[in-house]
């Protein structure tokens, strides 16, 4: 990952980063590129089927403009992948989505179904032009000198599951998946997030299906969406644990190391030390490190990787090894926790499965309803980590600095988003009896309580594997 730009005199000891960023650049262009030309076949024929020649120009039009940006945009794929960091929008391109986002908003709000299905499958268009845009010039660039660096390319894809390590004058070690390891899942999570909207607003499937496929893939991206990284502060005997994220996705966690005395291995006897948890041990407590960061997969010689991880933390903090089993009772505070998570999140997925396939859904496409979706995306997260907490109470409680009082969360954010889009579902039939507004209004919010459900699911059972986990022992 991209190191924090306050260490200007810190100097590279040792490894190399963002290494193999061309074979990481490879799967995010060929995802880009099909993610595209589906969206924007599915948009050409929706305007064909319409038959509306007005529609044509600006099609033509947004196509190239689209393409142009997605060139631009590559720029900052290749330099994220170059330095194997966590994308970060700008704040020109945050206020270049959210406006295209009113725009989408506004035009939804049209009486005329065929202008609404026509204005949609325009709006599509731009965003599968830049799609397709950032595919081509990453396939041009992951290609450019070839010839050069053929050599450097088969011994990166021999080692493209070794973990990252780069150590810097300062006695800060960094450590972290590689590129071609982490950054295809990066950006091909937020393509999936971006399908996850378009099969709800152009897909003519049964609305049920689209409301469960929708939602399903948005948070599958949201999740997904994520890097992660273990700084190593010998001097001060510090670990800090890093996750990034979008919308309340993102933690971090400082571990003091002074109360440990070893790195501890430890392998769940019942499964045939199949199952096994990384756990910096010490006399008074125990902090089980997250799986998402210990289970990793093997290189071909069948050395497990997650011991690199092990080992750099144990060769910086002077701790002892040790590899133990031990059976479910002795891993109950690890196996307690982590089994209530995975039980909460499927709970809260079966219940929201249910209300989108048994009550009523909006039929037609609206603004309420593409608003909701927005909100459910912003509040989930939050929402599923109040509930980690509530289920598994010796879950670490994330170090990130909380935010001002006038700057807004997430989760506030959407909490308001949501409650325009309720408000927006019942604001024609103010006159009507209570009756009648709640019948009316009954489907959004059946789709929103559904979405939620199913997203805070996922988030759940997302964190069970990024939440490191204290224990005392007494």
């Amino acid at each position: 990952m991209q190191v924090s730009p306050s260490h200007s005199q810190r100097q590279l000891v040792s490894g190399k980063v963002g290494w193999g960023w061309r074979q990481a650049t490879l799967p995010i262009s060929a995802n880009f590129f099909f993610a595209g030309l589906l969206i924007l076949m599915v948009a050409i024929a929706q305007l064909v089927r319409i038959g509306e020649s007005k529609f044509l120009p600006i099609s033509c039009f947004s196509l190239i403009v689209g393409f142009l940006i997605g060139i631009y945009v590559a720029k900052s794929v290749v330099n994220i992948c170059q330095q194997n960091s966590d994308y970060l929008f700008s704040r020109s391109q945050l206020i270049v989505i959210a406006s295209y986002w009113l725009i989408l908003i506004a035009g939804l709000c049209s009486s005329s179904e065929t202008f609404v299905k026509g204005f949609v499958a325009i709006w599509w268009i731009f965003p599968a032009a830049i799609f397709i845009g950032i595919s081509s010039s990453l396939a041009f660039r992951s290609g450019k000198s070839k010839t050069t660096v053929t050599k450097k390319k088969i011994i990166e894809a021999v080692n493209a599951d070794v973990l990252n390590v780069v150590a810097y004058s300062d006695q800060t070690v960094l450590v972290s998946p590689s590129a071609p390891s982490q950054q295809p899942r990066q950006f091909n999570s937020l393509v999936l997030i971006g399908l996850g909207f378009f099969f709800w607003t152009m897909l003519e499937l049964s609305v049920n299906l689209r409301a469960v496929a929708a939602i399903a893939l948005t948070t599958s991206g949201l999740t997904g969406f994520f890097t992660w990284q273990a700084q190593l502060r010998s001097p001060e005997k510090v670990l800090h644990l890093r996750f990034s994220g979008l919308w309340g996705i993102a933690a971090k966690y400082a571990i003091d190391i002074k109360p440990f005395s070893c790195l501890s291995v430890i392998k769940l006897q019942e499964a045939g030390g199949e199952l096994s948890w990384m756990q910096l041990s010490g006399n008074n407590s125990d902090i089980t490190i997250p799986l998402a960061m210990t289970i990793l997969t093997n290189t071909k010689e069948g050395t497990n990787q997650n011991d690199q991880l092990g080992q750099t933390i144990r060769d910086e903090f002077h701790l002892a090894k040790q590899e133990t089993e031990r059976d479910s009772l002795g891993m109950a505070n690890v196996l307690l926790p982590q089994g209530a998570g995975i039980l909460a999140g499927t709970a809260f997925i079966t219940v929201g499965g249910l209300l989108l396939f048994i009550f009523p859904l909006p039929t037609n496409l609206s603004a309420e309803s593409v608003i909701a979706w927005l909100g459910v995306s912003l509040v989930s997260p939050a929402i599923a980590r109040f509930f980690l907490q509530l289920v598994a109470p010796n879950s670490l409680q994330s170090d990130r600095p909380s935010y001002s009082e006038n700057h807004l969360q997430s989760w506030e954010i959407g909490t308001a988003i949501l409650l325009i889009s309720a408000f927006l579902s019942a604001k024609s039939t103010a006159k009507i009896s209570s009756l009648v507004t709640f019948n009316q209004s009954l489907p959004i919010l059946t789709l929103i309580c559904g979405w939620l459900c199913i997203s805070i699911g996922v988030c759940i059972l997302a964190f069970v594997r990024r939440t490191p986990l204290w224990n005392t022992n007494y």
